[in-house]
């Protein structure tokens, strides 16, 4: 019998959506907006932060890199005089396990152009080894990435456009050599190296197309450039066949390394995966994407206070039908059901159409998506908070969509509870004469 009662409240309450059409379209539509918008707009977060973290691992860190331990510890302020030599056997190892890896050198100064000086981070690399673990030499938008053996150095675009210089233009390196003596003092030395600018780099990624530029790691080595004596700052790493779409996984984790390199891996060495070593900025740009979260879904439980306003207006316009109901013997509990599951239906029939709504909106933005690149461009933006230089897109968050349905569907049926107790506080004489 009380299944019998369940199935006929729930009728009722279906029966009351075509009877008040107008309110229920209204009220459906609002959730409807609210969904689809909630499911857009996380979709872009989660998109922008996957689309960050695939450009940090492709175009700067490669899956893991190798620091000596005292220049691990403030490689911030990218101390030189912190290098590490001997890593030939550490790059042959890897490379016969199925890794590629590559030695490099960063340090910071500044580029002279005949107009303009400006600050730099400065990249020695091995060309050809540099090729197989990061991918910003394929977007050369001009020129060609530097040759080895020559003084010729590659830009971002727009460190090259701020120094308003172009492949062929020369332009000159100021640096300041720092060298550790037999005692362990650091000394410094200035050094000027001439350069020609062999290419100009315009990748997904703002970071390398800022003011950094790459040049031979061979060149610096001698003292004709900042007296390295063979050593690097950092190994970068990535094993070979790897998609470029994809981020490191289960294969490329670090103890697999260390498990590899463990018998000529000094212990003065520290291996770190990619994420710790982009730790500082991931941390920065997650806690932006969840305070936007946060206000997305501050707006969602706005959108969700109008169709609370919506049900209470049109229980409370209701109330003789509710005083109705009453005295024909229907219990304060099978009325509170019914409002519970109309508006439960409400919320079912918008979020069913919010999540259509909100797919076919992310559709085109996961396998299209919109270029930010020009409008960055013309707005003097180096990014906007994130790694990512061009095309914005999307990607799936299914718990996300699924999810939105449900709550939504669970607050729209509880909005309804609030209005109709009002109601049923009153005598049933109070409720017919209700206006």
């Amino acid at each position: 019998m009380s299944g019998l009662v369940k199935v006929n409240l729930l009728t009722i309450a279906y029966r009351n959506l075509s009877r008040h059409m107008t309110k229920t379209i209204i009220t459906s539509l609002a959730v409807c907006i609210g969904i689809s918008l909630y499911i857009f707009m996380d979709a872009m977060l989660l998109g922008a932060d996957i689309d960050t973290q695939r450009n940090i691992v492709n175009y700067e860190t490669g899956s893991a890199k190798i620091y000596s331990k005292a220049y691990y510890e403030k490689k911030d302020e990218m101390p030189v005089y912190e290098l590490f030599y001997n890593y030939n056997s550490i790059i042959e190892t890897m490379n016969k396990n199925g890794w590629n890896a590559a030695p490099r050198v960063i340090f910071a100064g500044s580029l002279i152009s005949p107009s303009q000086e400006m600050g730099f981070v400065f990249h020695g690399i091995d060309i050809e080894r540099e090729k197989t673990v990061l991918q910003y030499d394929r977007y050369l938008t001009d020129g060609v990435m530097p040759e080895k053996g020559t003084f010729q150095i590659a830009l971002g675009s727009k460190g090259a456009r701020n120094l308003g210089v172009k492949p062929g233009d020369l332009v000159r390196l100021n640096t300041v050599i720092d060298k550790k003596d037999e005692n362990g003092v650091v000394r410094h030395i200035n050094q000027l190296l001439d350069f020609t600018v062999s290419g100009i780099i315009h990748s997904p990624n703002p970071r390398t197309n800022g003011a950094v530029a790459y040049l031979p790691l061979d060149i610096l080595q001698d003292d004709m450039g900042l007296l390295l004596e063979g050593g690097v700052t950092e190994i970068i790493m990535r094993k070979k066949g790897v998609q470029d779409a994809m981020l490191p996984n289960a294969s490329e984790n670090i103890v697999n390394v260390q498990t590899m390199l463990k018998d000529i891996l000094p212990n003065d060495f520290v291996l770190i995966s990619w994420f710790d070593d982009a730790k500082d900025f991931i941390t920065l740009s997650r806690s932006k994407s969840a305070g936007s979260k946060t206000m997305i879904f501050f707006l969602f439980l706005l959108a969700f206070m109008g169709i609370s306003n919506t049900m209470l207006m049109a229980v409370l316009e209701r109330g003789k039908e509710i005083g109705m109901m009453r005295a024909l013997g229907m219990t304060n509990s099978m009325i509170t059901k019914i409002f519970f599951y109309e508006a439960g239906l409400i919320g079912f029939i918008g979020g069913f159409f919010g999540v259509i709504l909100g797919v076919a909106l992310n559709v085109y933005m996961v396998n299209v998506g919109i270029d930010f690149g020009s409008m960055m461009d013309q707005m003097g933006m180096d990014n906007i908070g994130y790694r990512i230089s061009g095309t914005f897109k999307s990607t799936w968050n299914y718990s996300v969509i699924a999810g939105s349905w449900i709550i939504g569907t669970i607050i729209a049926a509880f909005t309804a509870i609030p209005p109709v107790k009002r109601i049923l506080k009153m005598p049933i004489a109070e409720a017919l004469r209700f206006e």
